[in-house]
């Protein structure tokens, strides 16, 4: 369960008493997609990390994630990113994060996605794509989630405007 606030999975995790892991199944500097351009605001020519994750928790695995990160933002390495979260490494350089717009649907699981997930082809994942900016307006990463949908839930608190 994951209330739906500007955190990272790995903090939630940790919140919550469980025990993150993080296997690194890619990590590169690239040029990035027109979508990922788009969505960070950068321009020709910029230089991104492009990480894709396997997180669990206990021995469970949990999501897979991929992330975008502008280099000019933070230096990263897949070591770091094994054993801490990407906004706590964002945070420990500065960054402020400040605020996101993510959105969050389900579809069905790939065959290499259920691999993954120890899931079944077909099974039902959530998805999530969020896009974060610092307290200066600048978009410093870009992520597209998968969850196990059979161990992972949103959890909003609605009010009257």
């Amino acid at each position: 369960r994951r209330p739906v606030e500007l955190s990272s999975l790995h903090d939630d995790l940790r919140a919550a008493g469980e025990e993150p892991r993080t296997e690194v199944l890619a990590f590169a500097v690239e040029q990035p997609s027109e979508t990922v351009a788009d969505m960070l605001g950068l321009v020709d020519g910029a230089d991104v990390y492009a990480i894709e994750r396997l997180r669990f928790t206990g021995d469970q695995p949990l999501a897979i994630m991929r992330n975008h990160v502008p280099v000019t933002v933070v230096g990263l390495d897949a070591g770091s990113l094994r054993s801490r979260g990407l906004y706590d490494l964002l945070r420990s350089a500065g960054v402020s994060l400040k605020i996101a717009t993510q959105t969050i649907g389900g579809r069905a699981a790939e065959p290499a996605e259920a691999r993954l997930l120890n899931e079944s082809a077909g099974s039902p994942l959530l998805t999530m794509s969020r896009t974060t900016y610092d307290d200066t307006g600048r978009a410093v990463e870009y992520g597209s989630h998968l969850y196990r949908a059979s161990r992972y839930t949103f959890e909003l608190t609605l009010t009257t405007g």
